[in-house]
């Protein structure tokens, strides 16, 4: 199977959990981050064609995966770029749990209608462990600030507490 099927069995998977009324969010997990490591290829997939997961991303060893991410913050930049020992969150902008109720709120009848809302909602932040930790605090670690909706940016639980992107030039 080449990346382009291997991404559309994906969706599929996904479509087949959404008329299933599936609640296991780990499975859902599962099959977003392997649509994503198909659909963006490159960095995301092991020399195998294998999806890589970056749990406790190594900066030396994954620099161009994390500096392909959505949202790299400032202070996880530095870290990247002055190759220090300090510890890099990989994580799901949009929380997990919170892609799990847009996509049972939507009524997908199409892998390419799913494949679009993920192209829009699926982002991924790379951040250092103390910002995780200001995220956790603030009860944002799994759910979106209060008044949140799918129009407003996936990215507003940093903003909220103050996690500062960095702009690549």
């Amino acid at each position: 199977m080449d990346c382009v099927e291997l991404k559309n069995s994906y969706l599929t998977h996904i479509k087949i959990y959404i008329k299933s009324y599936n609640n296991d969010k780990h499975l859902l997990r599962t099959f977003i981050d392997n649509w994503f490591a198909y659909y963006k290829r490159g960095p995301f997939l092991s020399k195998n064609n294998r999806p890589k997961w970056f749990n406790n991303p190594n900066p030396h060893k994954s620099k161009n995966a994390l500096l392909s991410m959505h949202f790299i913050s400032k202070n996880a930049f530095e870290v990247i770029n002055k190759n220090m020992n300090a510890r890099l969150i990989k994580e799901h902008s949009l929380p997990v749990s919170v892609i799990y109720k847009l996509l049972f709120e939507e009524k997908f009848q199409h892998e390419k209608d799913i494949e679009n809302f993920l192209i829009n909602y699926y982002k991924l932040g790379v951040i250092t462990k103390e910002e995780d930790d200001k995220l956790t605090k603030n009860n944002l670690k799994d759910k979106m600030p209060f008044g949140w909706n799918k129009y407003k940016s996936v990215f507003d639980r940093y903003k909220e507490v103050n996690i500062l992107k960095h702009n690549i030039q």
